[in-house]
């Protein structure tokens, strides 16, 4: 179904690109084995904090596969006077996360919608996850082929593609639905109405963007002899000065929260069609990660009132929060690496009892 282009053919040189980012990782706790492989064939570059990592390390858990797990500080911060760039943002990183774009549709990111999705959006080469299969000799760089591929690896015993044309016709748009969901503007934006996020996190996030001009700026500065390289910060610069733009526009913010309302009033129609039969006790799909991964992050942000008008959403979470990988890789990795809020605690509360 998925062709996966992206390899390469020097596996001594793949896995010389994948130790040299891996080097970057300042703390080695941050790097663990996760299974019962101690020498997987995949290895997994991720933030507990991504929502997009989140994603793929619930199919992970679903499809039972090993990995060589890197869990990146994804926030450049100032420590004094000294700039502490954002692990992703290492060269190492960034030239190994490229090998991927050809993959992911080539096309450079240019601006900033408040979209994250590769398709719509264009190649962000600063990002994370990133997937690397030592067996095929890919990289694969893009959230969502990511979670196809993996899917398609495991076969029928991960259960997350179903086999029936129409039904996963349907996961597969459930998926390019959810993908195209704002969560950069709703994570970045201060709303101009109901700021619910926590009170750290929007400490956080009013510099966030000046930090990450400069830290790009830096690495313009220390790489000019690197075209590849100034490029790929250059583009990733035209993104987040487009989000620091927009991050206080009251308008840019309202229509933001508008659609992320108008997409939870189709998904509300559409568990109510028995488009999504895991509401209603079926098996579990690559479309309920997805939309799962993404209304604990809607919680989080104290956005779960979307869905108060929303019956078949609101059994449909219920369902999903329950789910282990779910509990793990989404309620559980953001409780662990995001500023408190009190809408995840009484997430959690309710799955605990």
């Amino acid at each position: 179904m998925m062709e996966v282009e992206t390899t390469v053919e020097n596996e001594f040189l793949l896995a010389d690109m994948v130790a040299a980012a891996r080097s970057n990782i300042v703390d080695p706790e941050r790097i663990t084995l996760v299974g019962d492989d101690r020498q997987p064939r995949f290895e997994l570059f991720h933030a507990a904090s991504s929502l997009c990592s989140q994603k793929v390390r619930a199919v992970l858990f679903e499809t039972g596969l090993s990995y060589r797990s890197n869990d990146m500080l994804i926030l450049s911060h100032m420590d004094g006077s000294r700039l502490i760039p954002a692990e992703h943002y290492d060269p190492s990183y960034v030239r190994l996360r490229m090998l991927g774009a050809g993959d992911a549709g080539g096309k450079l990111v240019s601006g900033y919608s408040g979209v994250t999705s590769v398709a719509s959006e264009g190649f962000d080469p600063c990002v994370v996850p990133l997937l690397i299969d030592y067996e095929a000799g890919l990289v694969i760089a893009d959230s969502k082929r990511i979670c196809l591929y993996l899917s398609e690896v495991q076969g029928a015993a991960g259960n997350l593609l179903p086999t029936g044309t129409a039904a996963l016709t349907e996961v597969l748009r459930q998926m390019s639905i959810v993908d195209k969901i704002p969560n950069g503007a709703l994570l970045y934006g201060f709303h101009p109405d109901t700021d619910l996020r926590p009170d750290e996190m929007k400490d956080m996030m009013g510099t966030v963007y000046d930090l990450k001009v400069m830290v790009l700026e830096k690495m313009i500065a220390e790489n000019a002899d690197d075209a590849d390289l100034v490029r790929a910060y250059r583009a990733k610069i035209a993104k987040e000065t487009g989000g620091k733009a927009v991050s206080r526009d009251p308008d840019f913010q309202r229509a933001t929260r508008g659609r992320a309302a108008d997409l939870l009033h189709h998904l509300d129609a559409d568990v109510a069609a028995g488009s999504l039969p895991y509401a209603n006790g079926g098996d579990v799909t690559l479309a309920d990660i997805f939309w799962g991964v993404n209304l604990v992050r809607l919680a989080y942000l104290g956005l779960g009132s979307l869905w108060d008008d929303h019956r078949n959403v609101a059994r449909y979470f219920a369902a999903l929060k329950d789910r282990p990988s779910l509990r793990r890789e989404a309620i559980g990795a953001s409780e662990r690496s995001l500023p408190p809020s009190i809408y995840l605690a009484r997430l959690e509360a309710a799955v605990a009892n």
